[in-house]
């Protein structure tokens, strides 16, 4: 990578996309992760698993009630994207060629799980309560990956061939 390739900050779409997958990260490793270890409940030791169940006695029944699909794709995301959220964020910092094939994976599978999920609202017996509501919680998990696998596809510093190098706020002082 050459030195004229411009910080994360300097890119208004990074500049949204970091924050997105920090913050991605953070909602997997949390709620993610208890509704995937089944700590929705109104007296679960989890005040992320209360806060869940709060949330969808009021707006999501289908998040209330937790059922095993819900479980195991809940498990997925607190375990195996909240990891891949910082990596994502980190290698889009960093400028890491490396960050193409993760990208695609994540990309896809995100978007397979959406359609999953929404179908699953769409079909449980008791539908969400405000559709404005899931609309704003879920769009994010279409727009973000959609608009990384643009970015990482489009950015001269991800073409075949591009060596990863960090950009000057990840470089290390010597010797350390």
């Amino acid at each position: 990578m050459s030195n004229d390739v411009p910080s994360w900050t300097a890119v208004p779409a990074d500049r949204i996309l970091v924050p997105s997958l920090l913050a991605f990260a953070a909602t997997s490793l949390l709620f993610d992760r208890a509704a995937g270890l089944d700590l929705v409940a109104p007296d679960s030791p989890d005040p992320f698993g209360r806060m869940l169940w709060a949330y969808g006695t009021r707006f999501d029944p289908l998040v209330a009630e937790n059922p095993l699909f819900l479980r195991i794709m809940s498990f997925i995301s607190g375990f195996v994207y909240g990891p891949a959220y910082l990596w994502l964020a980190r290698a889009l910092v960093r400028r890491d060629p490396a960050i193409v094939v993760p990208t695609r994976i994540y990309a896809h599978t995100i978007l397979y799980s959406m359609v999953v999920h929404v179908a699953a609202e769409v079909l449980w017996p008791r539908p969400p309560d405000s559709w404005a509501v899931l609309a704003a919680i879920y769009a994010p998990y279409v727009l973000v990956p959609l608009a990384l696998l643009w970015r990482v596809e489009t950015a001269p510093w991800c073409r075949r061939g591009a060596r990863a190098t960090p950009s000057p706020e990840g470089r290390r002082a010597p010797g350390r």
